[in-house]
């Protein structure tokens, strides 16, 4: 018997503590406050939060963090739902 099973929902790629925190706070600012990615940059660089590497944030890497952390969100909620195909026995 041969089963094959692949989904996206297996990786699950690890965020750090302190990235979940930043993802976190960006996805509330978009989505609780409807700011503009730009919007945000300024308010997290003006309270002296920097990206994981340590870089100043812009616009674009605000945008980056939540479509990344968006895209994980769905791939860590995906329901898998097993199928048997072509099943034989012999």
């Amino acid at each position: 018997m041969v089963v094959k099973l692949s989904s996206k929902a297996l990786f699950i790629g690890p965020y750090s503590k302190s990235q979940q925190r930043l993802f976190d706070r960006v996805f509330l600012l978009r989505e609780r406050d409807q700011l503009t990615f730009e919007a945000i940059a300024k308010l997290l660089t003006r309270s002296g939060t920097r990206s994981v590497n340590g870089c100043l944030l812009g616009a674009e890497h605000v945008y980056s963090i939540y479509k990344k952390g968006k895209l994980r969100q769905e791939r860590l909620t995906l329901e898998v739902k097993p199928e048997l195909l072509d099943m034989r026995f012999e």
